[in-house]
Parts: structure tokens; sequence; C-alpha cells
């Protein structure tokens, strides 16, 4: 079975491309077939892994084109599905569609023997091609960088997640959690806002946090993924938790744990 997991927010910087392309690095070592699917304009997914941005969802969704032809690799056992300024004209296109609320879910699923996973990158707003992305994924990650005004992207997506039943035949994506990025356990300001965090949404829909981590940014300048740059980074592996001592069994966070929790949700629906 594919899946296919929806990292949104609609707050920009978040770091929804930065957890996209680590999670499918993961799985693709892991030995998945991994699609990543950049819906944000910006195109940054395909620079994250040191190629070109390009017109790959217009061809897509414009033009109709198979998804096994539009999806370049970028690694063994990784492709992506390129986006640059083109992503405009997707838009007006999905906006004029007939039942457009599943446009992208059926063009996924007619290649979706071909992934055993699918990341749906979105965009920094709740336009129709993050609708689109939520309705086609059964699984979501939110992203939320730990400022004052994380909790409303946060609860903006919420609220979109609970609405989507109003589409017939529409079923919301389960939610993996919310992850707190840029995360400085040293900060009170950070610590505040991550309690706060888990008032708001309950602490069991919060993830590991991902630690700040200039490696993050060095990576993505070099086109590679965390595993690649630096795999026993915080931002990879977490920091100690309850100890000074550095070893595997004691670390919290990083995108290594999220990628373990991931999997084992994914491992549970066959």
């Amino acid at each position: 079975m594919t899946h296919f997991i929806a990292i949104c927010n609609q707050k920009g910087g978040v770091g929804k491309t930065t957890t996209a392309i680590n999670l499918a690095g993961f799985f693709a070592q892991d030995g998945k077939r991994v699609l990543v699917l950049d819906l944000d304009a910006q195109g940054h997914v395909a620079p994250g892994f040191g190629l070109q941005k390009g017109n790959g969802l217009y061809r897509l969704m414009v033009g109709e084109e198979p998804l096994i032809n539009v999806a370049i690799p970028a690694r063994e056992r990784l492709w992506v599905v390129t986006n640059d300024h083109t992503c405009e004209l997707v838009k007006e296109h999905v906006k004029q569609a007939n039942f457009r609320e599943y446009l992208l879910s059926n063009l996924l699923e007619e290649a979706a023997d071909h992934f055993d996973l699918i990341l749906l990158d979105t965009p920094p707003s709740t336009d129709v091609l993050h609708i689109l992305a939520l309705v086609a994924a059964n699984f979501a990650i939110i992203p939320a960088n730990l400022d004052y005004l994380a909790l409303d992207g946060v609860n903006y997506v919420l609220k979109t997640l609970r609405s989507l039943g109003r589409y017939p035949g529409v079923t919301a994506p389960a939610l993996i959690g919310v992850l707190p990025t840029l995360y400085d356990r040293v900060t009170r300001e950070t610590i505040a806002n991550a309690t706060l965090l888990q008032q708001a949404v309950g602490a069991e829909r919060v993830l590991p946090p991902i630690p700040r981590d200039t490696k993050v940014r060095e990576a993505s300048s070099h086109g590679q993924t965390l595993w690649e740059y630096a795999p026993a980074c915080p931002a990879a592996v977490g920091f100690p938790n309850g100890s000074r001592q550095k070893n595997s069994r004691n670390l919290v966070g990083g995108y290594l744990h999220l990628a373990e929790i991931a999997a084992g949700l994914l491992n549970t629906v066959k």
C-alpha cells in the first residue's frame, strides 16, 4: 500500500520542505521507493536535493503527463516532482477543473504502485493546492517553529483538517503530529511557546522537537539531506534526554526520531 503524507502549515518558514527532504532521504535509505511532490511555487525541494527547479507539477497537472514520466530521480529509490513559477498556472487550471478537490489524488493514485511513500510539500497558504494535498493524503505532519505566532498556523491547519468532512467521500488525513522546529531548549521563550503548543493542541499530538541546528541550513546549501551531510548532528539524531552522555538510547527529538515514529504508524496500515 502506498502512503501519502502531507507536510502542511499555512505559515512559511516553519521547516516544511526541510522535513519533507529529510523524511524522504531516511525512507529511501531504508529501502522504500519515495516520491516528493513539490506544491510550493518557491520550488525549494529540487535545490534541497542538488537539482534544478522545474515545471514538473505543471506538466503533471496541466499537461496531464504520466507521473512516472514527470518524476525525476534525486537519489537511489527517491524521485522528485519539481515546481517553479509555473505553479500559478497550475492553480488557475485547478480552479477551473470539475471535481477539483480530487484532481491530485486521482493523478497520484494512477501511479501509486510505483512508490511506497509519497510526501506532499505544501505551500505556505491555504490555497487550492494545499487543500488538494490534504484530500490526497492519508497522514499529515504539521511543522511549527516555536515563535509567538506559531499557534495561529497550527490551529488553522487543524481546523482545515476537521472541515474536510464536507467533501463527499473524503476522509481527513490522520495526524501524525505537530512537529516543533527550530527548538532551542535553553531559550525561555522557546520553552514557554512549546508549553503553550502542548496546552493548545494536546501534549499527545506534539512530536519530539527538531533542535535548532546550523547543519540544516548548511546541508540545504550543499543540496544534501542531513543523513548525507551531517548524520550525527542534533537536528538529525536529537539531543540527550536527561543525561549529558550521548548514546542512541538516550536521545530525543531530531528527524531520526520523527522518521521512526512515522514508520511505526505506517507499518500499522497495510
